[in-house]
């Protein structure tokens, strides 16, 4: 063990990696894919193997409920969805199989886990080395029984992999080691913020699709889905109530709902402290005042969804 300890120090950059908090659903039979499709934002119906699609669930009134991301593996989709609502989900996807579709859902809430490592390329490099797979950000790989993928922000990367939770603590110890940093949830809010990577905490507001800035993952040409009537209505006419931005505070401030000094109301959704996203209804001037403390805001450039 100490041997191996060595190793680790000789060869290892340092790297940080986030365990998530993630509910994955398996769906499996000849009209899994029909049947999902029916039930989401983004259409999959060509979608290949080792390809994933991130999508969203609405409601009847168009409001998103979830998000999800839908990997292929083989002849089986396996939706990587948000803890809070799981039991919610899987209740939509059940309760519309129709009585002659070979469908079939289980729950791999249990068995599979979510881990993402965070640092330069060629750090990542010494965790997964490039002669053992070869990452690309189009698709996922398989490697020693695991899921990989990569998504690079500049500078840094991301490497996703999705594994058997009981195997963890062993690929922790030999893949990552004892000195790389395991992020906390706070941490990971902080890299989410930086790259403009959305979360529950923003889907949880009751929000429209573009109200957040996820028109990318809406396709209104797929055909019916819950709240496909909303989403092309609000298209024709153009306008938005409420949109979400990146913030910069001169002071700590907590998430919560507020009224600046000129009666916008505000909601913060996301906080690192100083940093973070709120939503905004016609927020036209560059800086806004809270409470006495002064939140300058900008656009999105890209936002993401996990």
């Amino acid at each position: 063990m100490w041997l191996r300890s060595i190793v680790w120090l000789i060869n290892m950059e340092k790297c940080d990696y986030y365990i998530h908090e993630c509910s994955f659903t398996v769906a499996e039979g000849k009209d899994s894919i029909e049947h999902i499709n029916r039930l989401i934002t983004s259409n999959i119906k060509l979608i290949s193997n080792l390809e994933s699609v991130e999508t969203l669930v609405c409601n009847a009134n168009g409001r998103i409920t979830d998000s999800l991301q839908i990997l292929r593996i083989e002849e089986q989709l396996l939706l990587l969805g948000n803890p809070e609502v799981a039991e919610n989900t899987r209740k939509l996807i059940v309760s519309g199989i129709h009585w002659n579709e070979d469908v079939r859902i289980m729950n791999g809430d249990m068995i599979l886990s979510k881990v993402s490592l965070i640092g330069s390329e060629e750090n990542l490099q010494k965790v997964i080395p490039k002669k053992d797979i070869e990452l690309n950000e189009n698709k996922w790989l398989i490697w020693e029984e695991k899921y990989f993928k990569k998504t690079s922000y500049g500078e840094t990367s991301k490497i996703d992999i999705i594994l058997e939770t009981n195997k963890i603590e062993r690929f922790v110890e030999d893949k990552i080691g004892p000195h790389n940093n395991k992020l906390t949830k706070d941490n990971w809010n902080k890299f989410r913020v930086e790259n403009g990577i959305l979360s529950f905490e923003e889907y949880e507001q009751n929000l429209l699709p573009s109200e957040l800035g996820l028109d990318k993952f809406v396709d209104l040409k797929k055909g019916c889905y819950p709240g496909q009537e909303i989403h092309a209505r609000l298209e024709s006419r153009g306008k938005l109530k409420r949109k979400i931005k990146k913030f910069n505070s001169d002071k700590i401030i907590q998430p919560g709902k507020y009224s600046s000094d000129n009666g916008k109301k505000i909601n913060i959704t996301t906080s690192t402290g100083k940093n973070g996203f709120f939503i905004v209804n016609n927020l036209e001037e560059e800086s806004i005042k809270i409470e006495g403390l002064s939140l300058s805001h900008e656009e999105l450039d890209s936002i993401e969804i996990c």
